[in-house]
């Protein structure tokens, strides 16, 4: 029972790519300070993720590391943040952890490529697109932005990559970041200042800014790329999110975590032609 409290602690972490079940329970713990029925969404979408992959015996060490609970954690706070508690959307809360944990297995496998966040942003806008049909209500849940200073900014871009309009639930985030890994607390930082920079000087909506509709997408790139050498490959991963996310906004669709999804594969498979080419140059040499 306490590794099973472990690995989904572990799959809450693994949102912001952090394998340490104290850094999900911290990170609980800041959503619930936000919205208590958030936290209850992510915490049980951790467990049903991580029980569905203990129940089709999926690999051990993916499981204990949180793999299969991450994108189920989203899905549950999506579901909170998007409809009103229903029969219907509790049933299709659990069937969407578990559909999660097939895809974060077949995306490896059949496309060669991380499968980061793509189950839960492929999921929800797929029940979002469904929703009128299913009899889904939309929620009247209204986050609480944030004022107009770069240090709440700065909590708000990580704060929303949990769907959490909390400066403080965001700082507290660094903080379980900073516990579980040094370098990736660093290139976090280094995103939301990169793109807070950036769309200040493109002009961008102030309150996009402030609210961290721009950072929280470039933290999680700048986090899942940041061990590939040369460093401008995480930098540049950083700087399209930017521009992913606001085509998104001026689309009116919701973005997600679909701007960090795309530029990272984008970004691993130029990398991965990269990495191949200095090798056959190196080996002519």
């Amino acid at each position: 029972m306490i590794n099973f409290f472990k690995s989904t602690m572990s799959g809450i972490a693994q949102v912001i790519v952090q394998p340490c079940s104290l850094s999900g329970l911290i990170i609980l713990a800041s959503i619930a300070i936000h919205s208590w029925k958030m936290a209850l969404g992510a915490f049980f979408g951790a467990v049903i993720g991580t029980a569905s992959a203990k129940f089709l015996n999926f690999d051990s060490k993916d499981i204990t590391l949180g793999i299969f609970g991450y994108n189920a954690t989203l899905i549950g706070i999506a579901n909170i943040y998007f409809f009103e508690t229903s029969i219907t959307s509790l049933i299709v809360f659990t069937l969407s952890c578990v559909l999660s944990v097939f895809i974060t297995k077949w995306i490896p496998r059949y496309l060669k490529l991380p499968a980061f966040t793509a189950p839960f942003v492929f999921i929800t806008w797929f029940i979002i697109l469904i929703a009128d049909f299913i009899n889904l209500k939309p929620s009247n849940n209204i986050l609480n932005f944030a004022n107009n200073i770069h240090t709440e900014g700065l909590g708000e871009a990580v704060g929303q990559v949990y769907i959490q309009g909390n400066g403080i639930t965001g700082v507290i985030m660094l903080v379980a970041i900073l516990i579980c890994s040094k370098s990736s607390f660093v290139w976090a930082l280094v995103a939301t200042t990169l793109t807070w920079l950036l769309a200040q000087s493109l002009n961008y909506p102030d309150t996009n800014i402030q609210n961290g509709l721009y950072g929280f997408s470039a933290v999680l790139t700048a986090i899942a790329l940041q061990s590939m050498k040369p460093i401008i490959f995480p930098l540049i991963g950083i700087v399209l999110t930017v521009f992913v996310t606001q085509a998104f906004i001026i689309s009116g669709w919701p973005s997600l975590t679909a701007p960090f999804v795309f530029v990272s594969w984008l970004i691993t498979i130029i990398h991965f032609g990269y990495v191949k080419y200095s090798n056959q140059s190196t080996t002519l040499d």
